[in-house]
């Protein structure tokens, strides 16, 4: 279920290259998942692939934020959503329902700040075709205290910059209504797509980067950022499969954002569509998902190049273990894999019953 959104894999903390964990690898992982029949769940399972939970959801998730330091872990559904659930990570248990404003519309994605005190929830603004970061206070019963200009149309996933203080927003840029199904883009011809940074107590702008007019079709979906403030973000192209348009960018806010693309034979392959980016831990080498083209592409932050890729059939979710260049990823089709980047070495996850669901979207490792 990667194609048509993005999941996000977490550190696993695997000690020796592209190995089946070791026993006293006890990281557990939480996503969304899709059963056969519009059954859908939030499931958890172990770093052997082990299905450890599921709880059912009223509608498909998307990605998963998790408080710091607390049990709670707030599933958001996928665009254009309605509900968000704020769960028990360990267990599944519903702890608190947030409810959408009737003229907004959840856009998938959710970051807690560092402390846990604030939650942060990308929206659609959807009858001005502006987007809006919305406020949530975790210590008051999740209740909704503000929402801040996301500085564009159609926000998307959003990050903690590493200073905690400012929140980096892709701005898809297509602008969508509940009266067209709510996920039609309205607005191809006009797109503005960018990537914006706020600050996250007043909602100011701080930095700002488009790509340039030619590419104004390119979505800025998702990204990932580095413990040094370098993103990385994957594009969705809302043009033909034949046009020649770059689908990964780099940006060091202050300056403009840098393209990058892959060898030709992987760039058309990558069928003008990114999912899941995710930084190594190292923040030297990030992995970028092609869910639609079914494969994994890895390059180096060092050079701006391509580095290698996978073929992983709808696979979508990416995660850093603890060691440099090294990666876990799952797939719409019950498949789960770890991946060496630099080594160019992979094994499969040994536990089968990851083939029981369709695992969508963003997974998140959970320390225990």
């Amino acid at each position: 279920m990667g194609v048509g959104g993005a999941f996000t894999l977490l550190p696993v903390g695997i000690g020796c290259a592209a190995s089946a964990p070791a026993m006293e690898d006890r990281a557990h992982y939480i996503s969304a998942s899709a059963g056969d029949h519009d059954d859908f769940y939030v499931s958890a399972f172990n770093a052997n692939g082990k299905i450890l939970f599921e709880q059912a959801l009223p509608g498909r998730g998307h990605d998963l934020g998790l408080r710091p330091g607390h049990v709670d872990v707030a599933a958001v559904e996928r665009r254009p959503g309605l509900y968000g659930l704020i769960l028990d990570r360990h267990s599944g248990e519903v702890r608190a329902k947030l409810h959408c404003p009737e003229d907004r519309r959840f856009y998938g994605h959710a970051v807690y700040s560092n402390d846990g005190r604030f939650l942060y929830i990308t929206e659609n603004d959807f009858n001005h075709a502006r987007g809006v970061v919305s406020v949530w206070d975790a210590e008051d019963g999740y209740r909704r205290i503000a929402e801040f200009d996301s500085f564009g149309t159609g926000p998307h996933e959003l990050h903690l910059m590493p200073d905690g203080e400012s929140l980096v927003i892709a701005n898809g840029g297509l602008h969508t209504h509940p009266d067209f199904d709510g996920r039609t883009a309205l607005n191809i011809d006009s797109m503005e797509p960018n990537l914006s940074i706020i600050d996250r107590h007043t909602g100011t702008l701080i930095h700002q980067a488009a790509l340039k007019a030619d590419w104004h079709q390119l979505s800025i979906r998702h990204l990932d950022v580095a413990s040094n403030g370098t993103i990385a973000a994957g594009f969705q192209y809302q043009g033909e499969l034949t046009d020649q348009v770059p689908l990964v960018g780099l940006w060091h806010p202050g300056s403009e954002i840098r393209p990058i693309e892959a060898p030709d034979n992987v760039q058309l392959r990558m069928r003008q569509y990114c999912g899941s980016v995710r930084f190594d831990a190292s923040g030297q080498v990030f992995g970028i998902s092609c869910p639609r083209g079914g494969l994994i592409t890895f390059w180096d932050v060092k050079t701006s190049g391509f580095l290698t890729h996978i073929a992983a059939p709808d696979g979508c979710g990416l995660a850093a273990t603890d060691v440099a260049g090294q990666f876990v990823g799952t797939s719409g089709l019950g498949t789960g894999w770890r991946m060496d980047a630099i080594r160019r070495k992979r094994v499969e996850l040994p536990d089968d019953s990851l083939k029981s669901l369709h695992w969508d979207n963003h997974l998140r490792r959970i320390s225990i």
